[in-house]
């Protein structure tokens, strides 16, 4: 069994008993429906069974740590109440993660979905047959709902209304269910285009938040190690305690990335998260297709359109050129079909983006090759809108490139310069003395002690994890260098702060 399946059994044993309730979010109706659902849960048996997960983490931790007698009461109790709450709701969150990963994967296809449709529309004359095909275009992709519109098409077999059918059908995509309402009340007439869906308005919501999360993220990236210090210095923490605070900044500063700065939808023109060369590649192939929907244009074969579009862009193609190259060989010596072709390169080129635009080409060649030419090209120009979002973003985060070296230099020396700082004041504390005659050993044991170690290593581990995750920010490709840079500068100014406060004594 499942750990979720195991989660789903204790949230539905409880659901008789009236116990408190943690509830870490609101849900609109829609997740609601979804958890009852998918998950045959009801949203108060979720926060039910968070509320039994908080209570058996907070007396797990509270015991134990009383046991090992690690901290006073008041530091065991704060610690177990915070991890609890961690635990409590990433419980919580794990179903309402995995309905908004779907959601993200339907929205993703919305757009591809509307413009075979209509397509559809115009190829079939019978309007009758319009919600079967529905129904069918959706059986066929890959999509989360893909199950439940099979069984949809096995009860029509059986003799049921296909519009009652999909009036029932819920998702957890507002862009879908409000198109699938539409295409019921006109009769599966409707056919407007949409001007911009619930993704492209989220990453537009995100491109005017970015720059105050990067602010907030900078705070702590160069604010928590620097009170590190401090707390150290005048000896405010121990070794136990420093111990645990590194991973709880390493996992708040990844969060910080995670919630904060990574962009989590899909638009099928959003290349931020890769590489300069997959960029290329696909900025290179979008051109390809440009000229390809033109040859379509001209009323020719789509195996035609395609070889002519490789002769015209042969000189501008050259990431993807042996792919497309060994396909074009094989239709012009007819070892397969154009939308076998198209399946062999979604093969070849292995990029999600690409199988998508490339399966969405195929099925309209195959559906309509005369008017196919306006689809593709409508779904180049959804690309196209993609990629002017994302120039935006680039530009916000070139933006931020000269803060992001900026700390990425003076964040080392600072942190550096006054961990160095940490044996005047254990000298100070501990009345060492440095005559001539014990100065080497002195210094000796004062270089290789338990606390000089851990210090200079827990300095040295906020630098790295600081420099790693600035880098990231702006998408630097040789972060590397940058980092052992920093580390270096860090070492640099450590041991020579140490050794100028070892001249006083």
């Amino acid at each position: 069994m499942s750990f979720t399946n195991r989660l789903i059994i204790l949230s539905q044993k409880i659901h008789p008993y009236n116990i408190p309730r943690f509830r870490f979010r609101k849900l609109d109706t829609r997740y609601k429906i979804m958890y009852e659902k998918e998950y045959n849960l009801h949203e108060n048996d979720i926060n039910k069974a968070s509320f039994i997960v908080f209570l058996i983490s907070f007396i797990s931790i509270f015991i134990t740590s009383n046991f090992l007698s690690i901290f006073n009461l008041v530091q065991t109790f704060s610690y177990s109440l915070i991890f609890s709450l961690f635990f409590s709701y990433s419980f919580n969150n794990k179903f309402y993660k995995e309905i908004l990963k779907k959601e993200n994967q339907l929205n993703a296809f919305v757009y591809v979905i509307r413009i075979y449709f209509s397509l559809i529309q115009k190829s079939v004359g019978n309007r009758a047959d319009l919600p079967i095909n529905f129904i069918r275009l959706i059986s066929d992709y890959n999509l989360p709902i893909k199950k439940e519109f099979r069984k949809i098409l096995n009860k029509i077999q059986l003799g049921q209304n296909p519009e009652k059918l999909l009036s029932n059908v819920i998702t957890p995509s507002i862009d879908f269910n409000s198109y699938l309402k539409e295409l019921l009340i006109s009769n599966f007439t409707y056919n407007e285009t949409l001007t911009e869906n619930s993704v492209e308005k989220k990453f537009r919501q995100y491109l005017r938040e970015i720059e105050s999360k990067l602010s907030i993220f900078f705070f702590v990236g160069l604010f928590f190690p620097l009170g590190v210090c401090f707390l150290i210095l005048f000896q405010k923490i121990n070794i136990i305690l420093l111990v645990i605070m590194l991973p709880l900044y390493f996992i708040t500063i990844k969060t910080l990335n995670k919630k904060f700065l990574r962009n989590d939808s899909f638009l099928l023109g959003l290349l931020n998260n890769y590489s300069k060369e997959e960029k290329a590649k696909f900025h290179e192939f979008i051109s390809f297709l440009k000229s390809f929907t033109l040859n379509l244009q001209k009323n020719t074969s789509p195996e035609i359109a395609f070889i002519n579009s490789y002769s015209q862009n042969k000189s501008q193609i050259i990431l993807t050129d042996g792919p497309i190259k060994s396909q074009i060989t094989n239709l012009l010596n007819f070892a397969c079909s154009f939308e076998e072709m198209l399946e062999n390169l979604q093969i070849e080129i292995n990029s999600i983006r690409f199988k998508i635009i490339l399966d969405v080409i195929g099925k309209l060649v195959s559906k309509n090759a005369y008017i196919s030419h306006k689809k593709i090209n409508e779904l180049l120009n959804e690309i196209s809108k993609h990629q002017k979002l994302e120039r935006q973003l680039e530009i916000i985060i070139k933006g931020e490139r000269f803060r992001v070296l900026f700390f990425l230099f003076l964040l080392p020396i600072v942190i550096g310069g006054i961990g160095g700082l940490f044996p005047m004041f254990n000298i100070m504390i501990n009345n060492i003395s440095f005559s001539s005659s014990i100065h080497l050993s002195s210094l000796l044991e004062l270089f290789f002690s338990y606390d000089f170690v851990v210090i200079f290593l827990a300095l040295w581990f906020c630098v790295y994890t600081s420099s790693y995750y600035f880098l990231k920010i702006i998408s630097y490709e040789r972060k590397s260098i940058l980092i052992i840079t920093s580390c270096i500068i860090y070492i640099v100014a450590f041991f020579s702060s140490f050794f100028n406060v070892l001249n006083y004594f």
